[in-house]
């Protein structure tokens, strides 16, 4: 093992320490109107006119929150939100189970409380792999949204309809899974883009490796379809074949990206 790998084992294990710590202390519960119940955590900043919304990842051994260490030094007010739903708790992409969309409506609700409290100028969407996927379908429908993101998936309903995931599928369904419901859902995400209100004034950073299969099976197309869009695009572009290693490469690049909109460089 290198001293490059060393220092990012030892990094990931402060992160996992810190975060889990940060847990503990700062865990809150949100109800929204119609009593869907989610966690989260606000990590206020009062010399900050921006708000960062982070979403989780998939994590086998069940939610995680992510990035809490690696923009604590940003300098913004730092919003997390939990997606421990679903089998194994696993999550269901901030969408809510049996057709309801309940998580996704109360993850709304909590965004915009948050807004309300704080009074951003600016407001950034983080997220990779599955949260990627939630950092653009909530962020795609505020005006001036900055969306930080890394090798999202596109087309939810196919991917989630593997033996790993399929239960995850059927959660989020809430029916057998059928083609046309499958399709629908692979859907979704381009069809909130060509209908997105705000694009001229929105912008989306994302990092991806184009030699790993998130790349071809998703985010090709979701450049082509964000192109098309109107929204401003600045592309990272990693070379690495393995999707999980995005997590050596994000955060840096994260972290960069957080202070630039915050200084208005990009």
């Amino acid at each position: 093992m290198n001293g490059s790998s060393i220092i990012s084992l030892w990094t990931r294990a402060l992160n996992r320490l810190y975060t889990t710590m940060m847990q503990l202390l700062k865990e809150r519960e949100f109800s929204s109107n119609e009593g869907q119940s989610i966690r989260y955590m606000f990590f206020p900043s009062r010399k900050s006119n921006t708000l960062v919304i982070g979403f989780q990842a998939c994590n086998d051994a069940g939610a995680r929150y992510n990035y809490v260490r690696t923009i604590q030094n940003c300098g913004v007010n730092r919003l997390f939100i939990k997606d421990d739903f679903g089998p194994n708790h696993c999550g269901d992409y901030y969408l809510g189970s049996n057709g309801t969309y309940s998580v996704e409506k109360a993850v709304y609700a909590l965004i915009d409380l948050f807004i309300d409290r704080t009074h951003p100028s600016k407001i950034i969407f983080i997220g990779s792999s599955k949260g990627g996927y939630a950092a653009l379908n909530f962020g795609l429908s505020y005006p001036a949204a900055n969306i930080v993101i890394a090798a999202p998936q596109y087309y939810l309903g196919s991917y989630l309809d593997n033996p790993k995931w399929k239960e995850n599928l059927e959660e989020i369904l809430g029916e057998n899974v059928t083609e046309e419901n499958k399709r629908a859902l692979d859907l979704r995400l381009k069809r909130k883009i060509s209908g997105d209100m705000f694009g001229n004034s929105q912008t989306i950073y994302i990092h991806y490796s184009d030699q790993e299969h998130t790349y071809k099976e998703h985010v090709k197309d979701l450049l082509e379809d964000l192109n098309g869009s109107g929204i401003s695009i600045h592309t990272d572009v990693g070379k690495y074949s393995v999707h999980e290693e995005l997590k050596h490469y994000f955060p840096d690049y994260l972290q960069k990206t957080i202070r630039e909109i915050q200084k208005n460089v990009i």
